[in-house]
């Protein structure tokens, strides 16, 4: 069980695990364990995430923004806006910040409103951006 991760969600999961558990501890006479209880992000969170991203790229771009500005570098050169460039230089820093998680797929549900709610706040404050989380509310059918 070395390094091994695993999801207990049903009475048969919660029984393998602990016999594997006791085999181990028979085996070796020493176990540490980590638990949690928190959940991983949902497949909805992720496309949503991913929906968002690109829809920030759009605006930024619309408004004429490009990276280096953003990121305060230097302004000779233009850098286009993709959802990767929005994951990499503003969500994945801020995610780090709040949750010391470097992947997204490391975040739990709970992570992703809050750090949307930090980005969007300092989006609209600093460049007058404003996108919405993708969610039914909003988005009509699409979601």
């Amino acid at each position: 069980m070395k390094g091994q991760f695993r999801v207990i969600n049903s009475r048969i999961s919660l029984e393998e695990a602990i016999q594997e558990l006791r085999n181990k501890w028979e085996q070796d006479k020493w176990l540490m364990i980590q638990t949690t209880t928190e959940k991983q992000r949902s497949q909805l969170q992720n496309n949503s995430l991913h929906l968002w991203l690109q829809m920030v790229a759009d605006e930024l771009n619309r408004q004429g923004f490009d990276v280096r500005q953003v990121l305060e570098m230097s302004k000779r050169q233009e850098i286009t806006w993709t959802a990767a460039a929005v994951k990499e230089h503003l969500w994945r820093p801020v995610q780090q910040a709040y949750n010391g998680k470097k992947s997204t797929t490391q975040a739990s549900t709970s992570d992703y409103p809050a750090i949307y709610d930090i980005l969007n706040k300092t989006l609209a404050e600093k460049m007058g951006v404003f996108v919405p989380w993708p969610c039914k509310e909003n988005m009509g059918s699409a979601a």
